[in-house]
C-alpha cells in the first residue's frame, strides 16, 4: 500500500505510534503505510464531521452577489484578489482595493495558534464600493487562503539544497530530526507533505493543498503548520481506536456513534452545514 498525499494530515506516525495511543504495533516501521492511509482518513473525516476544513487551502471560489454590504464566506485566512462581475459577461472586470473592504471578526487572528477564521466580507462605507455585493449570479470572485487557520511554526532548521527545482521531491534539511513522517511544510508559500524521512532527506508531496511547486534557493526557512490542539488529538484518538479494534484491517464491529471524548474534542469546532 502506497502513502496517498493529496491533503494535510491532523497528526503524524511519530504521534500515532507514541505509547500513550497506540504502542508501535510492528515495533518498527512495518505498518507504517496501512498507519498513515488511516490517519489520512481519519483526518478527512474530521473535516466532515465539522463541516470545515482546517488545514489552509488555496483555491478561487465564487459568490452571489447579497445586495448587502456583507458577503458571507467559508473559513478565510486571507484575501489574495477579491473581483467583481460588474457587467454579468462572465468576466471579472473589475478588482476591489483591500481599502474597500473588512475581513470579520475583525479580530480574528487565523494566523496565530489561538486564531480563528474570518467568515465575513463587509464592503467599507467610505471605500470605492461602499454600494456593496450587488445583487447577481456568481458575479464575484475571491481568490485566497481558505481554512481554520494557518500557524506555521519554525522547524528550527534550513533547506540544504542549492538545486531544488520545481519537480523535486526529496528535500534536503540540516537536521531531519524536527521532522516527523506526516507533517506538512511549509516553504515560501509552497505546502509540501512528508511522507517518508530517510537522515535529512524529506521525501515530500510537492504543490499540496492548490500551492504551486516552485524552486527554492538553499538555506530557506522550513516551517511546520500545526492544527488546533483538540482537532489533532481528537484524530489521533480516533485512528488508534479504529487500529486497534481492526487489527489487519480486517472486519470488525463498532459502535454508531462517535467515540464520547472525540466528540468532546471536536464538538466546539462543529458548524452547521451549510
Amino acid at each position: 500500500m502506497g502513502r496517498e498525499a493529496f491533503r494535510s494530515l491532523y497528526g503524524d506516525l511519530t504521534k500515532l505510534k507514541d505509547d500513550s495511543l497506540l504502542k508501535d504495533p510492528a515495533s518498527g516501521a512495518g505498518d507504517d503505510d496501512e498507519l498513515f492511509q488511516l490517519l489520512l482518513a481519519v483526518s478527512d473525516w474530521v473535516d466532515h464531521y465539522c463541516n470545515r476544513h482546517f488545514y489552509s487551502r488555496t483555491d478561487t471560489l465564487v459568490f452571489n452577489g447579497t445586495s448587502t454590504a456583507q458577503l458571507m464566506v467559508p473559513d478565510l485566512i486571507s484575501i489574495t484578489s477579491l473581483k467583481e462581475d460588474s457587467n454579468g459577461d462572465l468576466a471579472f472586470n473589475e478588482t476591489w482595493a483591500a481599502s474597500d473592504y473588512w475581513l470579520q471578526p475583525y479580530n480574528a487572528s487565523p494566523s496565530q495558534h489561538w486564531g480563528s477564521p474570518y467568515t465575513v466580507v463587509r464592503a467599507r462605507s467610505k471605500g470605492d464600493k461602499s454600494d456593496g455585493f450587488i445583487a447577481g449570479e456568481q458575479n464575484f470572485q475571491i481568490i485566497g487562503l481558505w481554512g481554520y487557520v494557518q500557524f506555521a511554526e519554525d522547524s528550527g532548521t534550513d533547506l540544504n539544497d542549492a538545486a531544488m527545482t520545481t519537480t523535486k521531491t526529496t528535500v534536503a534539511v540540516d537536521d531531519g530530526t524536527q521532522f516527523n513522517t506526516g507533517q506538512t511544510i511549509l516553504i515560501g508559500t509552497e505546502q509540501m507533505l512528508v511522507t517518508a524521512i530517510s537522515g535529512n532527506d524529506l521525501t515530500v508531496s510537492r504543490g499540496l493543498n492548490g500551492t504551486t511547486a516552485v524552486a527554492h534557493a538553499d538555506n530557506s526557512d522550513l516551517s511546520i503548520l500545526r492544527w488546533p490542539a483538540s482537532v489533532e488529538r481528537a484524530t489521533l484518538v480516533q485512528a488508534a481506536r479504529i487500529w486497534t479494534r481492526s487489527a489487519d484491517f480486517e472486519p470488525f464491529f463498532v459502535d454508531a456513534d462517535v467515540d464520547t471524548d472525540v466528540r468532546l474534542l471536536l464538538e466546539p469546532f462543529r458548524k452547521a452545514a451549510a
